[in-house]
């Protein structure tokens, strides 16, 4: 049952390497449907759809990496525990990944502005 638990973990952190080595090599074209980073600011702005894929890709591989790398060693350190440590682990996970999106989203709102430019920093 610990290796169940131990694949469960580390899925999420597995995804977000995923998806950030897949934007990485081949960002999602502008406005498509499916696995993108859509909000309202991106689906305005090709930049801004650029941008946020771009980043997006960066920190979701570097959050992966560490998120997985964090995980496993604690799994394997609570090996006795583990029947009631993973899902806080996962909890974990998932805290993660909303502050990933809304550093991506405070960042696009940074350097975007209101009506859809870049903004320029004079």
């Amino acid at each position: 049952m610990y290796i169940f638990y131990f694949a469960l973990v580390m899925l999420s952190p597995a995804a977000m390497l995923i998806v950030g080595l897949m934007w990485k090599i081949s960002p999602p074209p502008y406005q498509a449907k499916g696995l993108a980073y859509s909000t309202e600011l991106t689906r305005s702005n090709p930049e801004a759809w650029a941008a946020a894929h771009r980043h997006c890709a960066k920190l979701w591989t570097r959050t992966g990496v560490v998120s997985g790398a964090a995980s496993a060693f604690l799994m394997v350190l609570f090996k006795e525990n583990y029947s009631t440590f993973w899902m806080w682990l996962i909890v974990g996970q998932m805290a993660l990944f909303c502050v990933s999106v809304f550093m991506i989203d405070l960042l696009l709102k940074n350097t975007f502005s209101e009506d859809n430019s870049e903004k320029r920093s004079d």
